[in-house]
């Protein structure tokens, strides 16, 4: 497995979460932003595999968020 395995989502949180972004509950900011702050990403000593994700947005912050963290 790749080192990003341990970057792990609960299927179900990460359904609840694009439910809001659907809702326009993160309004002003990009995709990627809104699921590192939602995810609280900021806590992870390590930011490495997280490169790209906060400035991203649309299409690109799903393939980074695919890239880097296992959906459960």
């Amino acid at each position: 497995m790749d080192s990003h395995s341990s970057l792990e989502i609960d299927s179900a949180a990460y359904e609840h979460f694009l439910s809001l972004w659907e809702l326009g509950k993160f309004e002003g900011q990009r995709l990627g932003q809104a699921f590192y702050n939602h995810f609280r990403l900021h806590r992870l000593s390590d930011q490495t595999p997280l490169q790209g994700l906060y400035e991203a947005d649309g299409k690109k912050a799903l393939k980074v968020i695919g890239e880097v963290i296992q959906i459960k």
